[in-house]
């Protein structure tokens, strides 16, 4: 993997005068504040702030028409990119390897079929790979030292087949944990990632690195997986939209608890990628035939019931947390929503249960594997295999795991859906304030080593409940300078809902990275 070491192509700072005008445009752009759920500028803090090519951040729309009018090209995006990327990365350490000559390439051919009116989908748009999605001639290490050293990939995974014929760059891939089993990503092989928005603190995981290199503006958009929460936890530290679609809407693996996803800034630019990597393919049978289209516009939301609940018994929110999501709950009522508060019956004491459940799946050789190899392994990693260690995870766990699920999809049902709401809300996770450095003693990171990485978090009763799609959603700058999210859950297979809702909070709260509303880095 030599390009992994090779150097950019210089930025050309001569830009067209459209793009200077561009520029100009958005960053005199007026603050307009919606609803009081996002910070304003004022509130956070000017320090490590650094400057901001509006490229790098500009939507999916924003940058298409620039380049159908010859105002950029894709290879000005790019090279404003890895710019940001050389100079940033060093500080959140969020990719393990570049792509930037291939990346360059596939930039000039999208700038040429821009030329001869050929542009497809995400024609030129950059698309940060995570660290679990193979493509030809790539490695994916799984973020261990035991996979350092693996031949490159033969054949892509189904996600990468849909980019490439979209027509999306891809120029380089994310940090994940080792195994993907953690909330964050410290490895020993890749080092310690860091959210952008305070480098003290975790960027989620596992696709850690995707929601960092999203916040950071290395990339226009992100692939994820979650099988846990990997998508909704990084989505949720790094200020992004991510979505768990219903198992099977994109083509991925066949275990039911894990599928890939799209991450993005802009719940717009969420719509463009879920479009491109929906509905089904010859690699996955588990792809639900026939495909759906998001829609690019959706209806308010007035009159809806929603169900919202704390899940207290999974983990207990900080006051910080349970202040924004009562914010959101008055813009929602103020807008004309009904929301009621419900207990799901979640409990912490399930967790094992799902763990063992899904280590029951082919996701179980991993602890096969690690189990050999203890001696290269990241030091959390060897206290997972301990937790899993005690039980077997064979026919019976996953007979359990099946049970808990039906206990909980029927639970869901009677205190949710049966009682005509047509979403559920609740916190992503417990507290942002998760640290990032995960190589600390034991002692003072025994509340996160609690349930691989889990305990903070109110994710994964959802991986059993897989047929049930979920946006994460953002609300905003929550405590020392750290976002947070929410998460978005529809009825088993309405997805539409998710985005309708997703579209209709896009519009309530100012966004992040905007304004002035970017992170410090710091």
């Amino acid at each position: 993997m030599d390009e992994s070491k090779k150097k950019s192509e210089t930025w050309n700072s001569s830009m067209p005068i459209e793009r200077r005008s561009f520029t100009a445009a958005l960053m005199a752009a007026p603050f307009v504040m919606k609803s009081g759920l996002a910070a304003a500028a004022s509130d956070i803090p000017a320090v490590g702030a650094v400057p901001v090519d509006p490229l790098c951040y500009a939507s999916v729309d924003e940058l298409k028409a620039m380049f159908q009018a010859g105002k950029a090209s894709p290879v000005d995006l790019l090279k404003a990119q890895i710019k940001r990327v050389e100079a940033l990365n060093p500080k959140i350490n969020c990719i393990t390897y570049t792509h930037f000559d291939q990346a360059m390439r596939e930039a000039r051919e999208s700038e040429a079929r821009y030329r001869r009116g050929e542009a497809r989908p995400l024609e030129g748009i950059t698309v940060a790979l995570k660290d679990d999605c193979s493509r030809v001639g790539w490695k994916t290490t799984q973020g261990s030292l035991l996979f350092k050293d693996t031949p490159p990939a033969t054949e892509n995974v189904a996600v990468v087949d849909m980019l490439e014929a979209a027509g999306a760059v891809m120029p380089f891939q994310t940090t994940v944990p080792e195994f993907y089993l953690f909330v964050g990503a410290s490895t020993r092989a890749y080092g310690t990632t860091r959210t952008p928005w305070n480098l003290e603190h975790s960027p989620g995981g596992s696709s850690a690195g995707s929601g960092a290199a999203l916040a950071a503006g290395f990339a226009t958009l992100a692939t994820g997986s979650d099988m846990g929460g990997s998508i909704r936890l990084p989505a949720s530290q790094n200020g992004v939209y991510g979505y768990r679609p219903t198992h099977g809407r994109v083509a991925s693996g066949e275990v039911a608890m894990w599928t890939h996803g799209p991450m993005a800034r802009r719940f717009d630019d969420l719509v463009h990628f879920q479009n491109v990597i929906v509905g089904p393919s010859e690699k996955s049978m588990a792809a639900i035939r026939p495909r759906l289209d998001y829609p690019a516009q959706y209806r308010d939301i007035s009159g809806w019931r929603i169900a919202m609940d704390w899940g207290a018994d999974i983990a207990k929110v900080t006051p910080a947390m349970k202040e924004a999501m009562l914010k959101g709950v008055k813009v929602l009522r103020d807008a004309g929503c009904v929301v009621d508060e419900v207990d799901c019956g979640f409990s912490k004491k399930d967790f094992d249960t799902f763990a063992h459940g899904l280590m029951a799946t082919s996701i179980g050789t991993i602890v096969e594997i690690a189990n050999g190899n203890r001696d290269q392994l990241s030091p959390y990693m060897t206290d997972i295999l301990d937790r899993v260690a005690g039980t077997a995870s064979g026919p019976r766990e996953a007979d359990a795991a099946e049970a808990l699920l039906a206990r909980y999809h029927l639970q869901v049902q009677q205190r949710v859906y049966g009682k005509g709401y047509r979403i559920l809300l609740m916190p992503t996770l417990a507290t942002s304030l998760i640290g990032a450095d995960m190589f600390k003693s034991k002692e003072k990171n025994v509340p996160l080593l609690d349930g691989c990485g889990l305990g903070y978090a109110l994710t994964w009763p959802w991986n059993l409940l897989n047929r049930y799609p979920i946006v994460d959603v953002p609300l905003g700058i929550v405590e020392d300078r750290m976002p947070a999210g929410m998460q978005v859950i529809g009825q088993t297979f309405s997805d539409l809902d998710t985005f309708q809702f997703a579209s209709n909070w896009s519009r309530m709260q100012s966004p992040l990275f905007a304004d002035g509303r970017f992170p410090t880095f710091a």
